[in-house]
């Protein structure tokens, strides 16, 4: 019920109509396949399919905006899933603040009004998980499932396409026994799990690759965030205080780079050009590659999100002051909290199938957005697994310290994953916050 009320309430006090970016740019596809065009190249380049299309359903029916209910519906559905995952790794007081702590959460809750696709990839992420779990107990049919969850999270956001082998070790993650032993039980799980998901996405992804001019699995998005993170222009965000916010400025720091590559070519090969470029830019600059290694992740976990933004740039008008700083702290105390104690919790009892999905999944995404492009919005699918673990040390704060006290290796390693993520976590930290620089 709470959840319910923090998600539904400020919608219709504020309403959270319009959009920001690219809400703006999945309500323009969405209106030209309303039109009958298709999920088109917006700005030369192809967008995953699944949230355009579902704004588009949608759209035929009454408005796009309408999609929030649904949103809030899927937000309190991954609440319940964490709570299951929570209760069935750690216990059932840990489902309890797992299930509060994704009630409260406001970034996640603020995501349910509006235009982008967190709340949906991440109700399927985060279904995936549960059905992960509950395939490796049953028959190796149960693995439709997963495999078809996993599908619509790589329909819905192409960094999902490389993550099926991390599902399929978790699948096939010993118990009691030895890999041998689990793998004579479960490689047809692991089987119908990739069939599933290559079944799922194959339709569009042969439907775009014949339209686009080259093999396409879900998306053509590639060169633009190799573009934007491997340039010669300084390294930029969208996120406030620390980002560009418009595209005037976006016009200026293109102009300091490489241009794109010709826009003529189809979406395709104009993706495949900017990863070529991309690549060159990499191998001539290696330092500035490495260098950018830490800012990229300072921007992933920036602890002032995209509620912070929209806060500070007057999209919420009639929100009081007041209201509006204190949000801001409290955005700034979740992050810290789940980034910083999902990690303690993590180190202490990651265990067995589902700490070798949760933190295969975050340090894959990890891997990712060093390379190429942060921002704190693709943290937040992640979020709701790395809850589990923070749940667990909540709940038994005792039992976490003994955990890490009676294996030194991982205690060397939480202290380790602190001392990095701390100063990460800090870089932005004054951007939520105008007052304190200007």
């Amino acid at each position: 019920m709470l959840g319910f009320f923090l998600r539904v309430v400020p919608l219709w006090l504020w309403g959270f109509r319009g959009c920001s970016r690219d809400e703006c740019s999945y309500k323009v596809l969405a209106r030209r396949i309303m039109d009958g065009e298709g999920l088109t190249p917006h700005e030369h380049w192809l967008w995953a399919p699944g949230y355009p299309y579902l704004l588009a359903a949608f759209g035929h029916f009454d408005s796009v905006y309408r999609v929030k209910r649904l949103q809030v519906a899927l937000g309190l559905a991954t609440a319940v899933l964490v709570y299951l995952l929570a209760k069935r790794v750690l216990g059932r007081s840990a489902g309890r603040w797992a299930v509060f702590l994704m009630a409260l959460h406001p970034t996640l809750a603020f995501y349910t009004g509006t235009l982008w696709s967190e709340t949906v990839y991440a109700f399927l992420l985060t279904g995936a998980a549960v059905a992960m779990l509950w395939a490796r107990e049953g028959q190796g049919s149960r693995a439709l499932v997963p495999g078809a969850l996993l599908g619509l999270c790589v329909l819905f956001r192409g960094v999902a396409t490389y993550m099926a082998p991390i599902f399929a070790i978790a699948l096939l993650w010993p118990g009691p026994g030895s890999w041998r032993e689990a793998l004579r039980a479960r490689w047809r799980h692991v089987a119908i799990l990739l069939a599933t998901v290559a079944l799922v996405v194959a339709p569009y992804s042969r439907s775009a690759s014949e339209q686009y001019g080259g093999f396409i699995v879900s998306d053509a998005s590639l060169g633009q965030v190799m573009y934007v993170g491997n340039n010669d222009f300084p390294l930029t965000t969208y996120e406030y205080g620390n980002g560009v916010l418009s595209n005037r400025t976006w016009t200026f720091y293109y102009a300091k780079g490489r241009p794109h590559c010709d826009h003529d070519l189809s979406a395709a090969e104009w993706n495949r050009c900017e990863v070529r470029n991309g690549v060159a830019w990499i191998r001539d600059n290696p330092g500035r590659f490495l260098a950018r290694i830490p800012q990229r992740l300072a921007q992933l976990l920036n602890p002032n999100t995209f509620l912070t933004r929209h806060m500070r740039t007057g999209k919420w008008l009639g929100m009081p002051w007041w209201l509006k700083e204190g949000l801001s702290v409290l955005v700034v105390l979740f992050s810290l909290l789940v980034v910083l104690g999902g990690t303690v919790g993590a180190w202490a009892r990651a265990r067995g199938a589902y700490g070798a999905l949760a933190v295969g999944i975050v340090v894959y995404h990890l891997v990712v957005v060093s390379s190429l492009f942060g921002l704190s919005r693709f943290r937040a699918p992640l979020e709701p697994l790395w809850i589990v673990f923070l749940a667990g040390l909540l709940a038994d704060p005792r039992g976490t310290w003994e955990a890490l006290r009676e294996a030194p290796a991982r205690a060397v390693g939480a202290t380790l994953a602190l001392a990095a993520l701390v100063p990460l976590m800090l870089w932005y930290l004054s951007a939520g916050f105008p007052m304190l620089y200007g």
